[in-house]
């Protein structure tokens, strides 16, 4: 990327610290990266983001780096690595904090108490900064300190009693999606967007308090407030006779959403659909469905939309400079898909630069920090590649 077309994206002069975790947080300031935000991640060396370790490949090496996981949220990047819980460390932190813009966080409730990095203290050093809080719970309830993942969040929210079968059991999006992680980041980096124009107006920063489970509930608002109840239908729906997923003779499935009564196909019904698309390969039953007027689609796996990206592009991927396929973004800005200027970083790649750079720190008190294990380009125990943790907490 040139340094002209990064100065035309909309965020660029803005810079967010970065204490995000795994995606509710880490996505968020991805997205702000995206948009031109010089984003510093910083990471505690003995508390590695989650998603370092749940994709740690291979037993050898600098494991650490080689999640995809970790690849796809914190591309576009720069990686600052800090031992928070020393006095020196904070410290460090709380100068960038001075000469920042965005701090973005989603550690559970507490532990930026115990770090003495409250919003409060934020706002002392820097009165303009503003803190985006992206928890399970929000700040406030007697709930505020539960962790939670994307599973309970939906449980907890009450998205999962609509998600499934009729007379089976609620069905989650699950780990490898989570979707009100996915969802979290798209409102929160809208927020801090309207935050940062309320403070261009007003001068001051701001704590904003998002918490995922209110999000969720809000998504299906209507439903809420409607009264509904355990009322999963499946791919169904009672307005519409005939729509569903029906399997296609080659095992794949067809999306149709044919209207009751209208086109070949309107007066078939549930059964009678099923029993036309099982006979015939899902790529056919789909194109005869939308030649008829009916609307319908061959249900794509990642292979088939990593293929139509190659061939035929799009927003929603991208590929990085070194060639890797990584998490793309949902707008255009004047026309034109988000780049990749960089991948993501190394665990504390560009600790020095910015010190260097933000903060004025010369090469002998870079290489004391160093010597110091204040800062580090490698975690404990780097030597083997430690099991998965799905629970793992990381500064407590």
């Amino acid at each position: 990327m040139t340094a002209l077309a990064r100065e035309m994206r909309p965020l660029c002069g803005i810079r967010v610290i970065d204490l995000g975790i795994i995606t509710a947080g880490a996505s968020t300031s991805a997205i702000l990266a995206d948009l031109g935000a010089d984003v510093i991640k910083v990471e505690n060396p003995d508390s590695l983001d989650p998603f370092r370790i749940w994709d740690a490949s291979g037993g050898s090496g600098d494991w650490w780096n080689q999640s995809r996981f970790f690849q796809f949220t914190n591309r576009n990047k720069r990686g600052v690595s800090l031992d928070l819980k020393a006095r020196e460390g904070r410290a460090l932190l709380l100068g960038l904090v001075a000469r920042s813009d965005v701090v973005v966080e989603n550690f559970r409730r507490g532990v930026l108490e115990r770090l003495d990095i409250t919003y409060q203290t934020l706002a002392a050093t820097n009165p303009r900064i503003v803190l985006a809080s992206i928890t399970s719970q929000g700040e406030t309830g007697p709930e505020r300190t539960s962790a939670s993942f994307g599973s309970t969040l939906e449980a907890t929210s009450g998205l999962a009693s609509l998600t499934g079968y009729p007379h089976d059991e609620p069905v989650v999006s699950g780990i490898s999606l989570n979707y009100p992680d996915q969802v979290v980041s798209l409102f929160a980096a809208g927020m801090v967007l309207a935050a940062l124009a309320a403070r261009r107006d007003g001068g001051r920063g701001a704590h904003l308090d998002i918490s995922q489970r209110e999000l969720a509930s809000f998504l299906i608002g209507e439903a809420i407030v409607a009264g509904a109840g355990d009322t999963r239908v499946g791919n169904a729906s009672p307005e519409c006779v005939g729509q569903e997923c029906f399997r296609a003779a080659d095992g794949r499935w067809v999306a149709a959403s044919p209207a009751d009564g209208e086109g070949p196909f309107g007066s078939l019904g549930h059964e009678g659909l099923a029993s036309w698309v099982a006979k015939r390969g899902a790529d056919d039953a789909a194109g005869a469905l939308r030649a008829a007027g009916t609307p319908a689609e061959k249900v794509h796996d990642g292979v088939e939309i990593l293929a139509s990206i190659a061939s035929e592009g799009g927003a929603a991927l991208a590929r990085s400079d070194d060639g890797r396929v990584v998490k793309g973004v949902p707008f255009r800005i004047g026309g034109k898909a988000h780049s990749v200027e960089r991948v993501a970083p190394a665990l504390g790649e560009h600790t020095a630069e910015v010190l260097r750079d933000v903060l004025g720190l010369d090469e002998g008190e870079l290489s004391r920090l160093l010597r110091s294990s204040l800062t580090r380009n490698a975690p404990a125990g780097a030597q083997s590649t430690p099991e998965p943790s799905r629970s793992q907490e990381p500064i407590q």
